[in-house]
Parts: structure tokens; C-alpha cells; sequence
């Protein structure tokens, strides 16, 4: 797939999107209002993935100081193996450590491949286990880090 996206900041014309693909996506999907609300905190930072025709993605960095949480990550299914989520998480650490922060932290589905692959890739390590942190399915959730310094 030829690069035919942009990555950016949401805006409020966005969050319909956004609330929509996660609902698509995950068991328990944070409402439009949870989105709404991270435009007017400054501790949020909500990059998307845009074509000209779709939303591709979108992922949450929840900054507190030095340490931030990557709250939540989504690729539309059309988007996945294409590099969209490698550079929306690129370009969200960026912003995180021109704000200070010093270490990454994620959780995730202990079955999902994937994501622990690209997480990998992009200098995560496993730090830990939380077990049956998730529901509906219940599935522990993998711990992971990156520290930049």
C-alpha cells in the first residue's frame, strides 16, 4: 500500500470517527465524550491517521510528568500491516518527549500478536503481567516500557 495518509492532532470534527472505530473495535469502547473531553486536558495527547476518504487510525498518549500511559491504539482493519500504526505511535512519543516525558508504559491483550510485535519493534519491553485485567473476553494484559534516556 503506497502511502496515502496523514498523520495529525484530532480536532472536534474527528471524535465522531474516533468514538465510532473504537466501538468497532473493542469490548469495552471509551464513548465520543471520552474523546471529547482529552481536547480540552492538557495531559492528552490524541494523534489520528487520515486518508482522504477515511479515518485509519488513532491512538491516546496520557502524559503525568516524566511517564505517560499509550491509553488506547486502533487501526481500522483496512489500515493494519501497513505502517499506519508505526508512525501514528512514532509521532505520539515524539510529542511526548518534547513535553518531558522520559518513559512509555502500554497495556496489552496477551493474545494479541501483533501489537506485541510492532510494541517490540518500536523498543518496548515486557515489564510485567496484569492478570484478567481485561473483560469481555478476560484476558491478562502484558505490561510494557520504553524509556528513552
Amino acid at each position: 500500500m503506497e502511502k496515502t495518509w496523514a498523520i495529525r492532532r484530532m480536532t472536534e470534527e474527528d471524535v465522531a470517527d474516533v468514538a465510532a472505530l473504537e466501538k468497532e473495535n473493542f469490548s469495552r469502547p471509551w464513548s465520543y465524550d471520552a474523546f471529547l473531553n482529552t481536547l480540552s486536558d492538557e495531559n492528552y495527547i490524541v494523534i489520528i491517521s487520515k486518508d482522504t476518504d477515511a479515518l485509519l487510525g488513532y491512538c491516546v498518549l496520557l502524559c503525568t510528568g516524566e511517564e505517560a500511559d499509550i491509553t488506547n491504539v486502533c487501526t481500522a482493519p483496512v489500515a493494519r500491516g501497513k505502517g499506519v500504526a508505526t508512525e501514528m505511535l512514532t509521532v505520539l512519543m515524539e510529542e511526548g518527549e518534547s513535553r518531558g516525558v522520559e518513559e512509555f508504559f502500554l497495556e496489552v491483550r496477551e493474545s494479541n500478536t501483533p501489537a506485541r510485535g510492532l510494541y517490540t519493534k518500536l523498543g518496548f519491553e515486557v515489564i510485567g503481567l496484569r492478570k484478567n485485567y481485561y473483560e469481555e473476553p478476560r484476558e491478562h494484559a502484558v505490561l510494557m516500557k520504553k524509556t528513552l534516556r
